[in-house]
């Protein structure tokens, strides 16, 4: 069955995010970074995890991007956006909605992410 759920580019939703090696999942938050346009008809979301390991915050490399707004997106620790993960996942798999990226965080996900596909 179809969810009716909307989602949107920029959202940050509660998911099992499936790990690298895809011998598992971790529920975790992560970034809505497909447009609604695109994942409408679609039964995925495309997404990006995101990680509070201070690890990747303290020293964020390429594939990370900072969240300055975290509390405001409803998140508990600094965290970054791991556009190194970039995965698409069912809709069905996605809990609830935390909040959604600031505008500056955004355009920085959005510039990263170009940066990663050569766009």
């Amino acid at each position: 069955m179809r969810s009716t759920t909307t989602y949107e580019r920029g959202q940050v939703v509660v998911v099992n995010v499936p790990f690298p090696s895809q011998t598992g999942s971790k529920r975790r938050p992560a970034l809505i970074v497909s447009t609604s346009a695109f994942h409408r008809t679609l039964p995925d979301l495309v997404i990006c995890p995101v990680s509070s390991r201070p690890r990747y915050y303290r020293r964020p490399g390429p594939g990370d991007c900072r969240i300055a707004g975290w509390k405001h997106v409803g998140l508990r620790h600094p965290s970054v956006v791991r556009i190194s993960n970039i995965v698409a996942v069912e809709k069905s798999l996605i809990g609830r909605a935390l909040g959604r990226l600031r505008r500056a965080d955004r355009e920085q996900v959005a510039e990263r992410l170009r940066l990663a596909f050569g766009l």
